[in-house]
């Protein structure tokens, strides 16, 4: 059991330090302001010219996003650290496509069965 609650504090970790990122960059001064981004604009050129960090904190977001939509409780873990991979991959292809759609999307939730 030891080692189970092991394995699950480690993979929570990156989760859990960009989460504690985001919250802390929600409660910074009022006096600062931040840039709105149009997340349904960005596309995978967008996804590819950021930074590794950037890429995985995307990764995060979009990871939450499609769960959300799809009414999902649950994230998986495996998925939201191999998504960049699977996001790089599928940028590659197509560098036009939008981060906020179905083909990206199906890096982290499989597409319903017809």
């Amino acid at each position: 059991m030891r080692a189970r609650s092991r394995l699950l504090q480690t993979a929570a970790t990156p989760v859990l330090a960009a989460a504690t990122l985001f919250l802390a960059s929600v409660s910074a001064p009022s006096s600062v302001r931040a840039e709105g981004v149009d997340l349904t604009r960005a596309s995978c050129a967008d996804f590819t010219a950021m930074s590794e960090n950037d890429q995985a904190q995307l990764s995060l977001w979009l990871a939450g996003y499609f769960a959300g939509s799809a009414m999902r409780p649950l994230l998986d873990l495996e998925k939201i650290t191999a998504a960049p991979a699977g996001l790089a991959a599928l940028c590659s292809k197509s560098p036009l496509l939008p981060l906020v759609g179905p083909e990206a999307r199906g890096v982290f939730i499989p597409a319903p069965a017809p």
